[in-house]
């Protein structure tokens, strides 16, 4: 059987409310009482309660999202502004639709491009932590008790490189990435101080200007993750969504040879403090790929290089902070540190191997958010690392070429109008120019691609203030007329 497609919109009135609360309240009670204490069940009842609920809705306290199909609603979730999902909860003849995921999906763009949140979290009812799990979540804690409530304290890392708007069918091949830097400090501050469990029950004041948008929701045939609250603890069926196209670094077709004489693990770093002992408030979580499975000094050496790549804004910020940076930071009212960074490695082939790396961090407050594309092209037998300058001549042919390339990926950006094509050309030969710009390139399954990470500034009236990245696609077809002499080719084109 396949549904109507099914809408995720934004709950706004006092009618839709509480068809919203009527539906989470008639789940609660057939699913998920019998888990809490009679205190339990009175504590939500009363957070629930339209005359304790609805205030919290018409601040812009709590924000509530709907999936609806034609006339009727079959799920509901609710997000606070610091990122906490209070509510989720899916009717149960429309379990495993995908519909749960598409309410915290749109959860959390709307925490990411609003707020800037680069976290949710959530208090999981004990039988729904699983679904969680499969949804990235992980667990803070073991299972905790409030108020004659069991919860499992949970958080999910969110990138707004990688939080979709859905709203928008179109795909970004070039994978344009572009963060709208927010100012609302004391918001982001509170939802980035990540130390305290934060119960369900919480009120507070503050209008937020709503941008999200209605997207359509085709629920798949065989079914999704979808049964969060109510779970049963069976996830053997639930599936990643397929119907959702990725973006930003996830989008990119990567390309593996056979039998590859190496293996390729992930290494993690993290580490978090909630500015209770002296430390500023941070949080860090860098992900890297390493080589194993062969030896040697150069085996080494690229495990460094690639180290060193996703390490490189911690390093700047807080491993071995400059003594500019260290003034800066006491100077902070509001001070923060932040970085999360996700790879791809796009190509991977015997003698070379190609790894793109996604950077959201914070330098120093929390208004200060940007977003970097840094990249390693490395051969493997003598860890020789390959730079845009070296693998194309930068001509006046191919820049143009480029250029009508990058504004096809982002027509609306306005970097690309108002940087000078020559100050692109020194940008793509290796100048990090301004030290707001600088050039990356990766290899992947259909070509290469060749772009710059921006921190472009605006000038505060016509244009404001844009940090992400953008790059050009190249078919192996297409950039032969641009190639240079490099080593590089004989590495990538016969896989291509």
């Amino acid at each position: 059987m396949r549904y109507r497609k099914m809408i995720i919109k934004r709950l706004y009135s006092s009618q839709e409310v509480v068809e919203g609360l009527h539906l989470v309240w008639d789940v609660f009670i057939r699913e998920n009482a019998n888990s809490c204490t009679q205190q339990g069940i009175e504590e939500f009842a009363r957070f629930i309660k339209m005359e304790n609920f609805m205030p919290l809705v018409e601040s812009g306290e709590m924000i509530v999202f709907g999936a609806v199909e034609g006339q009727d609603l079959g799920g509901v979730g609710a997000v606070r502004r610091d990122g906490h999902i209070s509510l989720l909860f899916v009717r149960p003849d429309l379990r495993r639709k995908g519909i749960a995921k598409a309410l915290v999906g749109e959860m959390c763009r709307y925490c990411t491009m609003q707020f800037a949140l680069m976290r949710m979290t959530v208090n999981a009812s004990v039988v729904s932590t699983e679904a969680y799990h499969h949804m990235g979540f992980r667990d803070l804690a073991p299972v905790q008790e409030k108020n004659g409530i069991r919860f499992v304290p949970m958080d999910l890392m969110i990138s707004p490189a990688n939080v979709r708007s859905f709203y928008n069918g179109k795909k970004h091949t070039g994978l344009f990435i572009g963060i709208a830097v927010t100012v609302l400090i004391f918001l982001i501050f509170l939802g980035l101080l990540f130390g305290k469990i934060i119960s369900n029950f919480a009120s507070g004041e503050g209008k937020q200007e709503d941008s999200s948008q209605f997207f359509e929701y085709n629920p798949d045939e065989d079914g999704e993750i979808d049964d969060i609250f109510g779970s049963n603890g069976n996830e053997e069926d639930n599936k990643d969504s397929s119907s959702e196209e990725a973006q930003g670094i996830e989008a990119i077709e990567d390309y593996e040879a056979e039998n590859l004489p190496y293996t390729i693990t992930e290494e993690n770093y993290t580490y978090f403090s909630n500015g209770n002992k002296g430390e500023y408030p941070m949080q860090f979580d860098v992900k890297y790929p390493q080589i194993t499975g062969v030896e040697g000094e150069n085996i080494d050496k690229i495990n460094e290089m690639l180290k060193d790549c996703a390490m490189s804004t911690v390093n700047t910020l807080y491993l071995a902070p400059s003594d500019s940076m260290k003034e800066k930071m006491l100077e902070e009212s509001n001070p923060f540190l932040g970085s999360l960074v996700t790879y791809k490695v796009s190509y991977a082939g015997e003698d070379f191997i190609s790894v793109a790396f996604n950077d959201i961090y914070y330098a120093g407050n929390t208004s200060a958010q940007y977003c970097d594309l840094r990249t390693r092209n490395i051969r493997i037998s003598d860890a020789k690392q390959f730079e845009v300058a070296d693998i194309v001549d930068l001509s006046d042919a191919f820049m143009h070429d480029w250029m009508k390339k990058m504004k096809g990926e982002a027509p609306s950006a306005e970097v690309l109008s108002s940087v000078k094509l020559n100050d692109f050309r020194q940008i793509l030969n290796g100048e990090i120019l301004e030290n707001r710009y600088f050039d990356a390139f990766f290899v992947d399954k259909d070509g290469i691609e060749i772009g710059i990470t921006y921190h472009y500034p605006g000038d505060g009236k016509k244009s404001s203030a844009e940090s992400g990245w953008i790059t050009a696609p190249f078919t192996m077809k297409e950039i032969i007329e641009y190639k240079t002499d490099s080593e590089f080719w004989n590495l990538v084109q016969s896989n291509n």
